[in-house]
Formats: structure tokens, sequence, C-alpha cells
């Protein structure tokens, strides 16, 4: 305000300034132009009929205000002064060009008491077209910011005091409008948001710390949202970690069969050796190497396919063929040799869910590791697909001992197992129920069944 305030006096002043020296040049002029006109050119202009024409209308305008005009020749030497100029007054050596027509022209200089500063304006006397003269003219030319508050103080303090009130009422303002509210909603989009709404984000609005304060919030959130999708790599890391393992062991057995027939393929062939091996015979093993290196490939290629990122777009997924390709992931393994995969209705009648494909297939191998685990690596899996109330609910039944109703409430608590340490990470199902609400789906325990054995995990997407 007060930059503001200086900024606009400042201004002012030089709108002084400005019309200080417009009317000094406009006298100056008019001067030059009235003299001029009632002068007899042939005669000089000191001559005392050329005085006593001119002579009137300057005493008479050189008696109102604070103006002294001066009347000087050609040779500079002073015709009429009024009021009578001070020993040693002196004009610039500007005045030679004045003489030469040019003007009007000004000058500034301190006065001679001391006391602040004169503006002259010379203007030259034209008659018959020639310089005849000079008139100047000089007026106080006191400080412009001293001229605006000696007209406008009355002003300016009726202003200043507005101001003060100003300030008192944006205070009050702020204090209870733009800071209090912008609080009590930050800290209600807190509560939201510590109450697990990851996508909720506070208004960055308010002033400039609350908002800044805003902003760093919303960045814990983004942070914490990110930190949520590293715990589901992870947890998928580490789902691939135990299906390498098992791999590791299945790539074992169709490895040991290539190098055998490979063996017998290079002792048949061998130089000089007699060929024990019919060309049916040869071309049987060339196939049976084909074939478990294809099996090799294969295995190699599901497990990078599913360790491979992917992203949370919905889009419409057929959950039918997802099964599948866990079941294609899994199957390898050893503890899913003896596992058998039951699907109701048939693949071609399961409704479409919006989901990522990648995604689902991660909830799908965990539910199917869980359920392996839970019969020991032997019994029946059945996989139940069904359209509810324009909803898709899959439902994933094992043979295993169930879950016991104490642990129910714990069982999607990160970090909460049953298994042996060191045989998961307690993160699958905890995760795989966000990964699932992420699409506004659920996934829950179905509740225990008097004629049914085992656990039942029930997931609830959007139909497609």
């Amino acid at each position: 305000m007060f930059s503001t305030g200086y900024l606009a006096l400042w201004a002012a002043g030089q709108s002084v300034v400005a019309q200080r020296e417009i009317a000094a040049r406009s006298i100056a002029g008019s001067f030059g132009a009235a003299i001029g006109a009632v002068l007899d050119p042939a005669l000089p202009l000191g001559d005392p009929v050329n005085l006593a024409r001119w002579r009137g209308a300057v005493q008479a305008l050189a008696g109102k205000g604070e103006l002294s005009i001066d009347v000087l020749g050609t040779d500079r030497r002073v015709i009429l002064s009024r009021p009578p100029r001070a020993a040693g007054d002196q004009d610039p050596p500007a005045l030679a060009a004045v003489l030469s027509g040019v003007g009007p022209w000004l000058h500034y200089r301190p006065q001679r008491d001391g006391r602040g500063t004169e503006l002259l304006a010379y203007a030259p006397i034209v008659g018959g077209g020639r310089v005849l003269g000079v008139v100047r003219v000089g007026q106080p030319a006191p400080d412009p910011l001293a001229t605006v508050f000696a007209s406008s103080g009355r002003v300016l303090l009726g202003l200043a005091f507005a101001d003060a009130l100003l300030v008192v009422g944006l205070g009050f303002f702020v204090l209870t409008r733009l800071v209090v509210r912008p609080l009590q909603a930050m800290e209600s989009a807190t509560a939201r948001v510590s109450a697990g709404d990851w996508d909720h984000r506070i208004e960055t609005t308010g002033p400039r710390e609350v908002s800044a304060l805003a902003s760093a919030l919303n960045q814990m959130t983004a942070s914490l949202s990110s930190q949520r999708e590293q715990l589901i790599r992870t947890e998928k890391l580490a789902s691939v970690g135990q299906l390498a393992a098992g791999i590791a062991h299945e790539i074992g057995n169709p490895l040991a069969a290539v190098l055998g027939y490979v063996d017998i393929l290079r002792s048949d062939a061998a130089e000089g050796a007699r060929p024990v091996l019919t060309a049916v015979e040869t071309r049987d093993s060339l196939d049976r190497v084909k074939a478990e290196t294809q099996r090799i490939h294969r295995i190699i290629q599901d497990l990078l396919a599913y360790s491979r990122p992917t992203t949370e777009s919905p889009q419409p997924t057929a959950p039918a063929k997802i099964v599948r390709s866990a079941e294609a992931l899994l199957r390898p393994q050893a503890r899913f040799r003896a596992i058998k995969l039951v699907t109701t209705p048939v693949d071609e009648e399961w409704p479409a869910v919006l989901a990522s494909p990648g995604r689902l297939t991660q909830v799908f191998v965990n539910l199917l590791i869980n359920a392996s685990d839970a019969m020991a690596g032997e019994g029946t899996v059945t996989v139940v697909c069904s359209r509810v109330d324009g909803q898709v609910q899959i439902e994933f039944r094992d043979e295993g001992p169930g879950i016991p109703a104490e642990l129910a409430r714990k069982i999607f608590d990160p970090f909460f197992t049953t298994k042996e340490p060191g045989q998961g990470t307690g993160l699958g199902l905890s995760i795989s129920q966000s990964i699932i609400e992420a699409f506004h789906g659920t996934l829950v325990v179905a509740p225990p069944d008097p004629e049914r054995k085992g656990a039942a995990f029930v997931i609830t997407l959007p139909a497609a």
C-alpha cells in the first residue's frame, strides 16, 4: 500500500511538473507573440515608440501572481524587468538559440534566495520576420510532491484513515474465512484420505501458505498411492519368485530329455560309427527334442508375460480367459500338478467385466496359489461365475480346511498369513482386495456353508 501510494504521488508530481512546464511555455510564447504583434518592426525593440506600445501590457501581467517578466534585446541587454532584476542575474548560454528563433525554451535554476527552484521560460519576440528580442518569464518551481501535499493533504489523510480501516477489515476476513475455513476443509479431506480414499485430493484454494500445505498433502497422498502400487508390484514379484522356483524344477525334466536325445543323435551320427537308428527313429527323436524345447519355451513365455508391468486402465475383459491364463501359468508347478480346476458354466457363457487383464491375472493367480497351498497340492478348485444385479460374481472354492471364524476378519490385513515363515509375504489377499476395489468391485470371504468344506472367496466386478 505504501509503494502504491508513493507511485501515485510520484505520478501526480510528474503531472504537476508537466502542467507547470506547459503553462510556462504558453505564458512566455503568449508574451512574445503579444509584444511582436504591437511593435513596429522597423524600429528597435527598445525604441520609445515601441516601448510605449507594449510596456503597459507587460506591467499589468507582471503584477499578477508570482511571475517575473524580463524583456531583452538582441544584444542581451535588459529593456524592461518587472519586478526589477537583481544584480548579477545571468542568463544561460542557451539564450543564443532563442535569439536565433528557437523556443519557447525552459531552464531550471536555484532561486537566488536559496529557498527552492525557479523555472525560466524564454520565447523569441518576432516582428517583420526577424527576431527583435527575447521575453523571459520566471516562476517558482517547488518540489512536486510538496505541491501535491499542499493541495491534497486532507484527501491523503482521509485515504490513510480509510486504508487503516481496510487493513483491519481485511485482516479479520483473512483470519476468519481465508484461513480457518480452508483448514477445516483440509482436516475433513485428510480424514477421508486416512479412511482409505486414496483418490481424494484437497482443493488448493485460499492463501498461499494454506494452498502450499494442501499441495504438500496432495503430494503425500499421491506418494502413498504410488507406494501402494509398489507393494502390488512387490507382491507380484514375490509370486513370480515362487513360480520361478517351481519352473526351475519343471524345466529340468524336459532339459534332461533333450540332452538324452541329443546324445543319442550325436552317437548315431559320429564319424566312422555304424548308424543304429533308422530314418524314422531319427525323425522321431528330433520331434521329441522339438516338443520338449517348445514346452520349455511356453513355460518361460507364460512367466515373462505375467511378470511384465501392467496398467490399471479398466477395459472389457473375459474372466474365463484370465482363469485359463492363470491355470496355464501354474500348471507346470509341482504344487499344482495334482490340482483339478473346474469352471462353471462353460467358458463361452461367462459375462465380460470391466477390469485390467494384467491386474485380474495377478488376483486369480494369488487365489489359485492360496487354494493349492490350502489343499497341500491335491484336490479340486471350482470357479463359479454368475451375474447378479448388473454385476458379475466370480467365486473361487477349494477343498481345504477352510478359514476359522476368528481369522476371517484378519485375512485381508497386510502381512497377515497362516503359512509357514518364508512361504508367503502376507500381502497377497490385501493387495488383491485393493486391486479389485480399484475397479469398483469387492473381494470378500464367503460365509461358511455346512454343506461344503473348504474356503470360498467371492469377487464382484462391474459387468462390461
